[in-house]
């Protein structure tokens, strides 16, 4: 007893205390309060106006339950048709061998649990809702596995929103703007002539190819719609997209696949390490026919100029474990200006013995 009433009168001490300390706060508190219980009474007489309002009755009279997998009867997968639009891709970067896009992702599939009759919604075929009512609807839980990053800003901003349409039949669109950022395993074996295979996969997280399956769509809607897009160092050779299944250890995953084929233009090579390295080859040469003493100077300078390309150019490429086309081009050159070096030494010293043996 004497114990329960020595903790009673600990508690009670805390809460004096505390009671004394948030005095100063309880203003500021009060009116967020407030705030918060006008933005739940705005939102929900917001609830309670038009389509949004005969959406959520409906929703509640058929006893919706997003958690659940569209089931058509036949207990087969749900059929998620895939279209993309590509508007940009950024950058590709043989450095760290990703590359960003900016693409307009969307997927339609039918749950025949939303049919409705028309005469529930002003006669009307076709409904669009707001895009937070994805998370009143199942929806696939589609994610990209070669994602490194996604640089979408926050929810509710102006570059980047969603759209969802539901027609009376079950079939729901659901279309938002991504931008990714994915890797891309690259063989710069050819380099700076090379040509680049880069993917871009969907496939669900949790859900397996006999629950949901992917396809591209066809017919009117194009599966793969690409804009005009102008890269620096890149040419956007070809784009197709492709499907299969993966197996994984936990089962096997419809998987869609975009495929990007880059040719590289090679007139920044050309420019800043080609012309270069051949005009000092070509330097390193007339320098042979110079009388003058200053040429072995002059051939220690070229030798390092060819170096500085040699390290400037490494710094800008990843260090891979095997030999490039640039790779042996520049080394062919250091070695013919290094044999330059060595033919007038040899040349200097005969020159010497002759005038000493005269």
């Amino acid at each position: 007893m004497e114990a329960v009433q020595i903790c009673s009168g600990v508690r009670a001490a805390l809460r004096l205390r505390k009671k004394s300390n948030s005095a100063d706060d309880s203003e500021d508190e009060e009116l967020q309060d407030e705030m918060y219980n006008d933005a739940i009474y705005d939102k929900a007489s917001i609830f309670e106006q038009g389509e949004t309002h005969d959406f959520l009755q409906f929703l509640r009279s058929i006893k919706y339950d997003h958690r659940q997998v569209p089931d058509d009867g036949f207990d087969g997968p749900v059929h998620v048709n895939v279209s993309i639009v590509v508007s940009n891709i950024r950058s590709v970067s043989e450095v760290t061998m990703d590359y960003s896009i900016e693409m307009f992702y969307r997927e339609s599939w039918r749950d025949p649990r939303l049919t409705y009759s028309r005469e529930k919604f002003k006669n009307k075929t076709e409904i669009s809702l707001h895009e937070s009512y994805s998370n009143f609807l199942w929806h696939p839980d589609t994610f990209v596995p070669n994602a490194i990053s996604s640089k979408n800003p926050r929810r509710q901003s102006i570059t980047h929103r969603s759209l969802l349409r539901l027609r009376n039949n079950g079939s729901i669109l659901y279309s938002r703007r991504l931008s990714l950022i994915l890797t891309c395993g690259m063989d710069l074996t050819l380099f700076p002539f090379d040509t680049q295979l880069c993917k871009m996969g969907f496939e669900s997280y949790g859900y397996t190819a006999d629950k949901v399956k992917y396809f591209w769509s066809s017919g009117v809607i194009q599966s793969l719609k690409l804009h005009k897009i102008r890269l620096p160092d890149f040419q956007v050779k070809e784009a197709y997209v492709t499907s299969r299944v993966e197996s994984y250890a936990t089962g096997d995953y419809s998987r869609l696949y975009v495929c990007f084929v880059f040719n590289r233009a090679a007139g920044f090579c050309f420019l800043q390490l080609i012309i270069p390295s051949t005009a000092v080859v070509i330097t390193s040469w007339v320098s042979l026919w110079m009388e003058n003493e200053t040429s072995f100077q002059d051939m220690i300078s070229i030798i390092l100029t060819i170096t500085f390309l040699l390290f400037s150019y490494n710094e800008v490429m990843p260090r891979v474990s095997y030999i490039k086309a640039m790779d042996v081009y520049l080394g062919v050159c250091f070695c013919i200006v290094f044999l330059s070096l060595i033919k007038l030494a040899a040349v200097k010293y005969m020159r010497q013995r002759l005038l000493i043996t005269r």
